[in-house]
């Protein structure tokens, strides 16, 4: 009976015994699987970010850079694979991976040296700040990256915006490191999305419908629309009393259905604050809190630059081209669409202004029709509360548990970087952190990194990549176009 009993002891540990070792196979295959779709969606997250600076490059700064390299640019980054680090930089990779790892654990460091570098006039700070974005903290898709470029951006507000002589119009300019990082990190916040796409989606689409006519509120703007024959069929005689009669009436007439739209995104925007992003709302308290302690910043000036943040370089762009943004996909926007929305976006900023010294006079007769307070409430919401030191966690955290083991970076984008560091420290810019710096390049080899010299005829616009990973034996792939060769690297000291 003993040994019938012990026979079935081992018969059941057995079957447990291969019970667990079938469900540690599983796990093991799950967690690779995780680990693969994730350097999937890192590679794919560089990609599309490079697609989108190429595009805005095309926008915004066509002079310099035509359609057809544009184009070019665009597909090699199609065509873009990824290679080891090491394959380029042997035995270097230890070292430049050491340095990346330190540099994205050093806000502070980041924040000082790109403000010095803009002091210095630096040509490349532009590219260095696309790269601390979309290299270094990996497009912010982990929840440590997010952390750390909220505190790079908090320390932006404090050796940038508040030591800045006119720091609201150096915001405006949309080109220091502040503004660059910001419209970077709100593009890609999957939070900002969801609370553009609930507020703008319905009444976007209201205004699509009811895209018959220009809402141009401004007479004389409004007259030049029209041929002189179309003037006089349709306000009489020019110079006449009726003339001005009829044109007064059509102001009338847009003022009303402009002032209805822009009420529509008001209730929408007050209906969705809710979700508004804890991240940006953090961003927005902490340039309130800091610059309200500035002597020659008055609250009225300091509300007006939150403001701008707020609106101007997040929801309005986001009102007036939707469709770059996701809120729309499948409703064409025509150009009476597009300039109506470029006048309810005015009226926001108009409105959000109330109180301030500042308004456009065209716009007050508009502006007298709504609550003084529509908008600025909304601000309040904001930048109202308790401003904490630390960064708010996010809500909801998809990716909770994983660590991103690669940073991709090309081979351009890693000497462009260093060269900055190194221009900085040579100059006088830099004051507490010189001696951060200076450990952090120290360590860092006195030749240029790569294997061969042929890596110096990789051209600057092509993609390169870099990775870094925690275990020494641990792989990295790095991005490789096919037509010009791109370099990643990996970087064996990161420890995610």
């Amino acid at each position: 009976m003993v040994k019938l009993d012990i026979h079935t002891l081992a018969h059941h540990l057995k079957q447990e015994r291969l019970y667990v070792n079938s469900e540690k196979q599983l796990i093991q295959r799950l967690n690779a699987d995780v680990l693969k779709t994730a350097e999937k969606l890192y590679r794919t997250a560089w990609i599309a970010k490079q697609q989108r600076i190429n595009l805005d490059r095309l926008i915004i700064t066509s002079a310099e850079a035509s359609p057809a390299e544009c184009c070019q640019h665009a597909k090699i980054l199609e065509d873009t694979q990824f290679v080891d680090g090491y394959k380029q930089l042997g035995f270097q990779e230890t070292a430049y991976g050491e340095f990346l790892s330190r540099l994205r654990e050093n806000p502070r460091l980041i924040a000082s040296s790109l403000v010095a570098g803009e002091k210095l006039n630096q040509e490349n700070t532009q590219s260095v700040i696309y790269t601390v974005f979309t290299s270094l903290y990996g497009n912010c898709i982990m929840q440590e990256d997010e952390s750390y470029l909220l505190q790079v951006l908090r320390y932006l507000i404090e050796f940038e915006l508040k030591e800045s002589d006119n720091p609201r119009r150096l915001l405006r300019r949309g080109t220091c490191a502040f503004s660059i990082l910001f419209k970077l990190f709100s593009e890609g916040l999957f939070s900002a999305k969801l609370f553009l796409t609930a507020t703008l989606h319905e009444p976007i689409m209201q205004l699509l419908v009811e895209d018959e006519d220009h809402l141009e509120i401004d007479p004389n703007k409004l007259i030049e629309r029209f041929s002189p024959a179309q003037q006089e069929k349709l306000f009489g005689e020019k110079g006449s009393d009726r003339f001005r009669q009829k044109v007064q009436e059509m102001v009338d007439s847009n003022e009303a259905k402009l002032v209805a739209l822009v009420n529509k995104f008001i209730g929408y925007l007050k209906q969705n604050t809710y979700c508004f992003p804890h991240s940006l709302r953090w961003i927005v308290s902490q340039m309130y809190k800091t610059l309200s302690c500035v002597d020659r910043l008055e609250v009225g000036e300091v509300r007006a630059m939150c403001t701008d943040l707020l609106l101007a370089c997040f929801i309005c762009p986001a009102v007036v081209n939707p469709e770059q943004y996701g809120i729309i996909s499948d409703a064409p926007i025509n150009e009476v669409a597009r300039f109506n929305l470029m006048q309810v976006g005015r009226l926001l900023q108009q409105l959000a202004m109330t109180g301030s010294e500042e308004g456009d006079p065209r716009t007050k007769s508009s502006l007298g029709k709504f609550d003084k307070s529509c908008v600025a409430a909304f601000l309040d919401v904001v930048i109202g509360g308790r401003a904490v030191e630390t960064p708010p966690m996010s809500s909801v955290n998809l990716l909770e548990g994983l660590s991103r083991t690669v940073v991709y970076i090309t081979y351009s984008q890693l000497i462009t970087l260093v060269n900055f560091m190194k221009s900085v420290m040579s100059g006088d810019q830099l004051r507490e952190d010189r001696m951060a710096l200076d450990n952090l390049l120290a360590n860092l080899p006195q030749a240029k990194p790569g294997k061969s010299s042929s890596l110096e005829m990789t051209p600057y616009n092509t993609p390169q990549l870099s990775p870094a990973t925690t275990p020494a034996n641990k792989k990295n792939r790095l991005p490789i176009g096919k037509e010009n060769f791109s370099y990643g690297f990996p970087l064996n000291m990161f420890l995610y």
